[in-house]
């Protein structure tokens, strides 16, 4: 087991209505590349980095290889919105095709990856939407067989003493945004992602206090929703 320990340093402002509004875009933005949150500067900048082009084929191996040694992983997350609104939570992730968003009070907002479907679920109304997993961002890192060269194109590579970025674009609709994926190096570990629409907004979420290769629960990957009894 790894573990990486770094804690967010702020206490997040609960804004009511507004919030859960902003949050639930971001959870969106999160599932499926939609949304009006921002990039979150947690992580070293850029300086000294590299052109996209000059990425060798033995970092990308490097990079496919981490993802597909991943068995598990817990973290926490922190969500941010341009428009101020904030959220945070727990992250489970079990390869292949599952993983599980789960939004501390009082975001109403579950994210979960079956295996087979993305669920985004909204508890307050009881709503829950449907995604082909292959069709989010979620899906590059929990697909069975990791290629960063397959269905999907390196647009963006930059590497700092302390991090690894790659920008990547599926190769069947470029411009339908990209997902750009953020590790730290030594030791190589997934730190943070961020969605970026075609109308250029991003969605940041960033991970802390990463632990990998634990025995998750199968119930956190199922999804049942919970209807009201009659007369309640």
């Amino acid at each position: 087991m790894t573990r990486l320990t770094q804690k967010p340093k702020t206490r997040w402002k609960t804004l009511g209505m507004k919030t859960r509004a902003f949050v639930a875009a971001g959870a969106l933005a999160t599932a499926i590349g939609l949304g009006a949150v921002t990039s979150l500067t947690l992580l070293p900048g850029t300086a000294s980095a590299q052109s996209s082009d000059q990425i060798s084929p033995e970092m990308i191996e490097k990079i496919e290889n981490y993802l597909a040694g991943i068995t598990t992983l817990k973290a926490e997350f922190v969500q941010i919105s341009s428009d101020g609104g904030a959220a945070e939570g727990d992250l489970y992730m079990e390869r292949p095709g599952k993983m599980r968003f789960e939004y501390n009070p009082p975001a109403q907002i579950l994210l979960v990856s079956t295996g087979h479907d993305f669920i985004y679920f909204d508890k307050e109304i009881n709503a829950p939407t449907y995604f082909d997993i292959d069709e989010t961002p979620a899906g590059i890192i929990l697909a069975e067989n990791i290629s960063l060269t397959d269905k999907v194109k390196i647009v963006d590579y930059r590497r700092t003493a302390e991090t690894v970025r790659i920008e990547l674009v599926r190769k069947s609709d470029p411009g339908a945004g990209s997902v750009t994926l953020v590790f730290s190096e030594k030791p190589m570990q997934l730190r943070q992602w961020i969605v970026t629409d075609p109308t250029g907004i991003e969605t940041t979420v960033t991970l802390f206090n990463t632990q990998e290769g634990m025995k998750l629960d199968p119930e956190l990957f199922k999804f049942e929703r919970i209807w009201p009894q009659r007369g309640s």
